[in-house]
C-alpha cells in the first residue's frame, strides 16, 4: 500500500512508541492580514512571494517578482533565434520522493536530460529540487538520500507530546540534521552560481497563520552568505516537508512594521501540491523578460500514482479517515495538473507528465522503508531510462490549442521547434 502524507499522522499512533513528553512552542504571530502582507525576512528582501495571487497587471507583477532575479535563461540553448525554456516540476510524496530521485537518475542515464532553467519543488520534491537543480553530478546523493535511510534516521516518535498539547506526533530532528549534512554552505555557493547563470530555484511552503501558499526563491536565499541564509535555505525545505500534525511545524523570523514576528510553515502540500510559476499569471506574461518568446518545455514528475487504486478498506474510523484524506489529495493534485495542463497549451508550450505507474505493487505499513523505497527508485529509473512521457493529464482527453479535443488519430499538440529541440 502506498502510504499518504497526510495519512501519515494516523499511521504514527498505530506504528510508533509512545515516547517523549510535550512541548509548547511559544508564537509572536501575526494577527492582521494586512501587516502579514508586508512581512519580510530581515536582511533578505524579496526572497518569497504568496503564491496564489492573481494580479490586476500580470506584467508589472512578473517585473516585480523578477526584480531581484538575474537574467533568466542566459545560458540556455537556443533554437532558431528563441530560447528553450525547459521547467521541471517536483511534486509532494511523502516516502515517495524516491520515485522522482529515481526518474532523474534514470533520465540521466538515458542521455537526453536538459539544464533546466527553472525547478520546482513541493514537500519531497523540495528535498530533491536542490539536487535536481544541481544536476546528474548529485543522482548519487539522490539515491542515497531515498533508499538508505530508516524511519527511525528520519523522525523519532513524540506520540504523548502530540497528543497532549505538542506540535506533532513526532520529531524531526533526525531529518534537520540530514538537511544539514547534505546542504552545507558550499552547498548553497554552487545553487548561487547557477541562479547567477539566470536559472530559477523555487520551493513551496504553507504559512498555517494566513492560510496560503507561499514561494522562496532559493537562489536569492543562497546568493546571501550570512549563517542565517544558510540556516533559512534548510528551514524553507524542513517546513515544505512538515507534513501536518506528523511533523512539527517550522517558525521563520520575519519583521513587519518595524518590529519582529514569527510565522508557522508546514508541508506546501497543504496548499498546492505542484506548481510551474511563481505568481498566477498567464506565461506569456514572462515574454517580457526574454528577447524573443520562448520555447517552453513543462516537465511534471508526480511522486506518487495520479490513478484510482484499488484496496479494500477496513470499516474503522482510522482506515476510513485515512483512505477518504489520500483520496482527497489525489484528487486535488490531479486538479492542479489539470490546470497547469491548460496553462501550458495556452502559451503553446510542451506538456510531459510521469507518475508512478498503476503496476507497481510494492506493499509497506512504514512510513520510511529502505525495501520500499529501493524498489519505487529502481522502478523511477526504468520510467527515466525509458523516457515515454504523458502529453495531457491522465483520465483527461487531450485537446488543442484551439481548445477542441483533437480528431481521431491526429496528433498530440506540441510546439514543432519544442519537438525539434527535444532530442
Amino acid at each position: 500500500m502506498l502510504v499518504p502524507r497526510l495519512h501519515v499522522a494516523l499511521l504514527l499512533v498505530l506504528t510508533l512508541a509512545l515516547t517523549g513528553c510535550a512541548t509548547i512552542l511559544t508564537r509572536n504571530g501575526i494577527s492582521s492580514a494586512s501587516l502579514a502582507e508586508t512581512a519580510e525576512i530581515p536582511g533578505m528582501p524579496g526572497v518569497r512571494f504568496w503564491a496564489d495571487e492573481v494580479p490586476t497587471n500580470p506584467l508589472t507583477e512578473v517585473r516585480r517578482r523578477t526584480a531581484h532575479m538575474p537574467q533568466l535563461a542566459r545560458h540556455a540553448k537556443t533554437i532558431e533565434g528563441r530560447k528553450v525554456v525547459d521547467t521541471l516540476a517536483l511534486s509532494g510524496g511523502g516516502s515517495d520522493g524516491a520515485f522522482g530521485a529515481g526518474v532523474l537518475t534514470g533520465w540521466t542515464k538515458r542521455g537526453d536530460r536538459p539544464e533546466f532553467q527553472l525547478v520546482t519543488g513541493v514537500s519531497a520534491g523540495a528535498i530533491i529540487a536542490p539536487f535536481a537543480f544541481l544536476g546528474p553530478s548529485e543522482d548519487e546523493k539522490l539515491h542515497t538520500i531515498w533508499t538508505q535511510y530508516k524511519q527511525d534516521q528520519v523522525v523519532t516518535p513524540e506520540i504523548l507530546s502530540g497528543l497532549f498539547g505538542g506540535p506533532a506526533l513526532s520529531s524531526t530532528a533526525p531529518l534537520q540534521s540530514l538537511i544539514a549534512y547534505y546542504i552545507d554552505r558550499p552547498f548553497l555557493d554552487r545553487i548561487a552560481a547557477q541562479y547567477k547563470r539566470g536559472r530559477i530555484l523555487l520551493v513551496l511552503t504553507t504559512n498555517l497563520d494566513a492560510q496560503r501558499p507561499v514561494v522562496w526563491n532559493m537562489g536569492e536565499i543562497a546568493l546571501n552568505r550570512s549563517p542565517e541564509a544558510t540556516e533559512l535555505f534548510r528551514k524553507v525545505i524542513l517546513a515544505s516537508a512538515a507534513i501536518p500534525a506528523a511533523f512539527p511545524p517550522v517558525q521563520i523570523e520575519v519583521e513587519a512594521g518595524g518590529k519582529m514576528y514569527d510565522e508557522l510553515h508546514v508541508d506546501g502540500g497543504t496548499t498546492r501540491e505542484v506548481f510551474v510559476s511563481p505568481v498566477e499569471a498567464p506565461l506569456k506574461a514572462f515574454d517580457v523578460l526574454y528577447d524573443k518568446p520562448p520555447i517552453r518545455r513543462i516537465f511534471i514528475i508526480k511522486n506518487g500514482k495520479a490513478t484510482p487504486s484499488q484496496e479494500v478498506v477496513k470499516p474503522t474510523t482510522l482506515q476510513i479517515a485515512g483512505r477518504s484524506i489520500s483520496t482527497l489529495i489525489k484528487s486535488q493534485n490531479m486538479g492542479e495538473v489539470y490546470h497547469i495542463y491548460r496553462v501550458a497549451l495556452d502559451a503553446g508550450a510542451d506538456f510531459n507528465f510521469l507518475a508512478v505507474p498503476p503496476s507497481f505493487d510494492f506493499q509497506t505499513k512504514e512510513i520510511y522503508d529502505p525495501k520500499y523505497q529501493a524498489a519505487l527508485f529502481a522502478e523511477g529509473m526504468k520510467v527515466g531510462r525509458r523516457g515515454i512521457w504523458m502529453k495531457h493529464p491522465p483520465g483527461q482527453a487531450p485537446i488543442n490549442v484551439n481548445g477542441e479535443q483533437p480528431r481521431p488519430g491526429a496528433p498530440e499538440p506540441i510546439a514543432a521547434a519544442a519537438a525539434a529541440g527535444s532530442g
